[in-house]
């Protein structure tokens, strides 16, 4: 998964920056004047630690929208996020050290404000003025990404003019490609084919990227650009009609004022997989140990109310459409999932996307009983599914699992969001609640996931969850 150059950038300086101006703090803290230099020392363990808390300072920073390009162009909201960034590090510390009494935790609060007060100044210098220093003279290098446009619109014009307005946007466009024999050149920009013969132009031109300015492709021509172009550069950004749910959610981000998402290849690399597989496993384990006692209380409650068992399990599609035994609390009488009224309208809700009903749950509330009502309600008939993390069938954040019978009636593209293993929760459980969101919009937050997950969206989508569940939203 290939990220910009500004992001690996900005990311390893702002970690060099967190503990840098810890260590400068911890040096220049009051010392006892009895003890020696070398006493000074122990500071190093203390580093390491913050070190590793740095991991999750960096993902508020990017929660904080601070690596992205619209925050990064825009000086008050970036010196705000930057203001945002240090007070929520400084406080994280400060509640870290309360709840573990460890002695690695500075005691000191001048050593906190020396630290809190460094870090603002020194992320506030770099990021406002040395990186726009940097960014102004590699502008007038071959340092910027050069790139393709895909599209002949007048959103493309947009795009290609304001690029040579401000040069320091780090993208250079080499040429136009569109579905046509041949359009008319933009801005002395030359076009270079069509978006088949991509693969045979990347060398002749020298191309590094590609970005997707046509708001009218079908769901599925749009997909398939955007597997042949990360397949081909590992990131592709889009400004589609078809991606606007996306654009107009907090993920998105822009060029120029122009709403863009981008997506990456989904992650392959040992270390991802080994950290989301050992949190998810240590994460449902801590949860079934300490959910236990509202497991029982479930179990037994569902077992006295209605006659049948106590759990639903049912086959659903997991990772590259394979089948698995998906657990339940039942939540409903035994054969709801035979009423044939409901499954008629399933099929209709799935294969009538075009007219862009809104997306809600198909239950025939009928067959639900009392207890399932309230299980619904907060989520607890969903807790069994942490035995399927245990398994390694799901994940804790991931795409929707769904029925093989709605899996046969779903479109080609669709399908693209299984290349990962299904979710107890995901984006599309934040967004489903919100009105005028369709089945192919949670669809697309599902793709859209598989693509950029990472440490700091897994954890935004829990907490959100979390909150989810508290507000009583859950079964909505």
């Amino acid at each position: 998964m290939r990220r910009s150059r500004t992001f690996v950038y900005l990311m390893a300086t702002d970690w060099m920056i967190l503990v840098g101006t810890f260590a400068v703090a911890l040096y220049f803290r009051p010392y006892d004047s009895s003890l020696d230099m070398i006493s000074r020392y122990h500071i190093i363990p203390e580093l390491v630690l913050l070190f590793v808390l740095a991991a999750i300072f960096i993902g508020i920073f990017s929660t904080l929208g601070l690596y992205k390009r619209k925050i990064q162009l825009a000086p008050l909201p970036h010196f705000i996020a930057i203001v945002k960034a240090s007070l929520i590090a400084v406080a994280i510390y400060v509640l870290a050290k309360g709840f573990s009494k460890s002695d690695l935790f500075i005691p000191s609060r001048w050593v906190l404000v020396y630290w809190g007060v460094l870090l603002l100044i020194t992320l506030s210098i770099h990021r406002l003025v040395i990186v726009r220093i940097l960014a102004s003279l590699l502008s007038k290098t071959d340092m910027r990404r050069r790139v393709v446009v895909i599209g002949d619109t007048e959103l493309t014009n947009q795009f290609i003019a304001e690029c040579r307005k401000q040069p320091d946007c780090g993208m250079s466009v080499v040429g136009i490609m569109e579905d046509a024999d041949q359009v008319a050149t933009v801005n002395s920009v030359p076009f270079l084919g069509m978006p088949s013969t991509l693969p045979d132009v990347i060398d002749l031109y020298n191309l590094e990227g590609a970005v997707i300015c046509n708001p009218e492709l079908s769901h599925q021509k749009l997909m398939d650009l955007i597997e042949s172009c990360v397949r081909l550069f590992g990131w592709v950004d889009i400004h589609s009609n078809k991606s606007l749910a996306l654009q107009r959610s907090d993920s998105a981000d822009a060029y120029f004022d122009i709403p863009f998402i981008r997506m990456y290849g989904i992650p392959n690399n040992m270390l991802f997989k080994s950290w989301k597989r050992g949190f998810d496993f240590c994460a449902s384990l801590l949860g079934v140990l300490v959910l236990s006692p509202i497991f029982i209380g479930t179990a037994l409650a569902v077992k006295l109310t209605s006659p049948g068992p106590v759990f639903y399990t049912k086959e659903r599609v997991g990772r590259n459409g394979k089948t698995f035994p998906f657990y339940k609390f039942r939540s409903m009488a035994v054969g709801a999932d035979q009423d044939e009224t409901r499954n008629d309208q399933i099929k209709d809700f799935i294969q009538n996307q075009q007219e862009g009903e809104t997306l809600s749950k198909v239950v025939n509330t009928a067959y639900v009983t009392p207890v399932g009502k309230f299980i619904r309600k907060w989520a607890i008939d969903e807790l069994p599914q942490l035995f399927n993390v245990l398994k390694g069938d799901m994940a804790l954040v991931g795409p929707r699992p769904v029925p093989p019978s709605e899996y046969e009636l779903e479109d080609e593209w669709h399908r693209l969001r299984f290349h990962i293993n299904p979710g107890c929760t995901g984006l599309w459980k934040l967004y489903a609640a919100k009105t005028g969101v369709t089945f192919n919009d949670t669809v697309l937050y599902d793709i859209y996931y598989s693509r950029n997950m990472n440490p700091a969206m897994d954890l935004m989508v829990l907490f959100g969850t979390v909150w989810i569940i508290l507000k009583g939203k859950a079964d909505g």
